[in-house]
């Protein structure tokens, strides 16, 4: 009977152990005017619902959180009921970073992708604005001539293709991991749901796992599609 007792004492432990696997710890910095005192909110996003996590103050420019979670979940933190920033919560050490001009979370691989995929999405936004801009401001002051014209919409066409490819290269790059899908949704959000080529691209060369995730079915229902 001791011998039993003692066995049920084991799995418990392991059950335990295996329980508390899944703890993230978050730790952040704020050089941003207007946030020393104020709470933020960490609110999770799951199967298309908002859940209520935790929430913190912002204490000489520093704030913290620790949870548990039992599988890698997307998340977004918020000032008030305004969102900041997303993240992914995972098991490890969430570093968070936040300046007038950029936003930063590293520590974990899911955060690590995540925002290394948005510096470089953020280059290419900036080049197609400027771009873009600097047509604007040729035509509005009359100061350009049509192989002019033609080169910037050239150029601009060229920054949107390497858009596609970050897009197309990051996604299929990353199929097995969860960033892989927060992407995805971006990429489809931006589209006002209508099956483009690239997002075609994406789907047909996609693996079962990425098209079963709740997000890409529930897409594809809405949209009537079935990948190749």
């Amino acid at each position: 009977m001791k011998n039993v007792f003692l066995v049920f004492l084991s799995i418990a432990g392991i059950l335990y152990l295996e329980s508390c696997s899944n703890i993230y710890k978050i730790k952040g910095e704020i050089d941003v005017y207007g946030y020393e005192g104020t709470r933020l909110n960490l609110i999770s996003f799951v199967n298309g619902s908002f859940d209520f996590l935790d929430s913190c103050d912002v204490y000489h420019g520093k704030f913290q959180m620790e949870g548990e979670v039992e599988d890698v979940t997307f998340a977004i933190l918020c000032r008030d009921k305004e969102p900041i920033l997303p993240l992914y919560l995972e098991k490890g050490n969430i570093e968070i970073k936040m300046k007038p001009t950029q936003h930063d979370v590293s520590g974990t691989e899911q955060n690590n992708l995540l925002y290394d995929f948005l510096l470089d999405k953020r280059a290419i936004d900036n080049l197609y604005e400027e771009r873009v801009q600097r047509k604007m401001t040729l035509i509005s002051e009359g100061l350009f001539n049509k192989d002019e014209l033609e080169k910037l919409d050239k150029s601009i066409e060229e920054v949107c293709m390497d858009m596609e490819n970050l897009m197309y290269n990051f996604i299929t790059k990353n199929f097995n991991q969860k960033v892989s899908v927060g992407v995805f949704s971006m990429l489809c959000n931006s589209s006002e749901k209508e099956i483009t080529p690239l997002i075609k691209r994406i789907l047909d060369n996609a693996p079962s796992d990425f098209l079963n995730s709740p997000y890409v079915e529930r897409y594809l229902q809405q949209v009537g599609y079935t990948p190749n």
